[in-house]
């Protein structure tokens, strides 16, 4: 990425900021508090499961590597990498929208942030080295577009547009010696455990909130993500495609709506067995 750019997308990153920030003071339902950091409640990036290390054919799960366990240079030529990358993003997409329009507007809008930083700026190189569309400046429009006064139709369409880039960009994935099912069951492995260690993190911190709607997210991309490619998964191993599609109804037993239910009802324990299930026969499938 060029500096300008780079600059540019941080800039504009900065103003929503303290835009934020300002309406915050007195914080008006209607209107976002600062997209600030992940609170210390969540599950950090470095605790985050990675698929970015292995036998160089798309690795398996437990290394580490970049923000959220995902390693830019990899994602160059691993397609669990790359797709990894794009999903994670998608997750606070999907999870940002939902909990905005449900109420929880100041925590929705954060959500439209994190992934730049987070993500997207270490990850763009990738793009780039694949050929695919550049798509910060539309992560940077829907995140500035809570705080500039943009209507709700307005910010969704916003929304809409980054998940629409998410998509051209999946399609530049880089290819390697993984079938399409291990390369996908990899990817749903990844949401799912995911999802199931920000479980954890509540089990232990019941009044956490961003926990939730970080788990939440990546519940709904892994769902999406299923519709997609669930049934490539069982063309290599139908017995893993039936696990997958337990361990994320069990996700959304656990994470029923975008917005926090003052009772979490579901089983910590019982949810990571299953997650760590999905990801052994994940990384066994070739």
């Amino acid at each position: 990425m060029g500096i300008t750019r780079r600059t540019r997308i941080w800039t504009s990153v900065g103003t929503a900021a303290l835009l934020g920030s300002l309406a915050g003071c007195s914080e008006p339902a209607d209107a976002p508090a600062s997209p600030d950091t992940h609170s210390e409640a969540s599950v950090t990036p470095a605790a985050a499961p990675s698929f970015s290390e292995g036998d160089g054919e798309g690795g398996e799960a437990g290394g580490s590597g970049g923000e959220f366990g995902i390693d830019p240079v990899e994602a160059e030529t691993n397609p669990v990498v790359y797709l990894t990358a794009i999903e994670v993003m998608r997750a606070h997409y999907l999870a940002g929208i939902d909990a905005f329009q449900a109420g929880e507007r100041s925590a929705g809008a954060e959500m439209f942030a994190h992934p730049i930083s987070e993500i997207y700026i270490d990850f763009e190189p990738a793009l780039e080295a694949r050929g695919a569309p550049l798509f910060g400046d539309t992560m940077t429009d829907a995140s500035v577009a809570p705080y500039s006064g943009e209507s709700d139709e307005a910010i969704a369409t916003h929304v809409a547009d980054v998940l629409a880039a998410l998509d051209v960009a999946s399609a530049f994935a880089p290819r390697n010696t993984l079938s399409p099912a291990g390369v996908h069951a990899r990817v749903l492995a990844d949401l799912i455990v995911r999802s199931a260690l920000q479980y954890e993190v509540l089990a232990t911190n019941p009044d956490a909130r961003e926990p939730y709607l970080d788990g939440y997210g990546f519940g709904r991309a892994a769902r999406r993500y299923a519709g997609d490619h669930l049934e490539q998964v069982a063309e290599g191993d139908a017995d893993l495609a039936l696990r997958i599609g337990r361990a994320i109804a069990a996700i959304q037993v656990s994470f029923p709506t975008a917005t926090r239910p003052e009772t979490l009802t579901g089983d910590s324990a019982a949810l990571m067995a299953l997650a760590e299930d999905v990801r052994t026969g994940a990384n066994a499938l070739r």
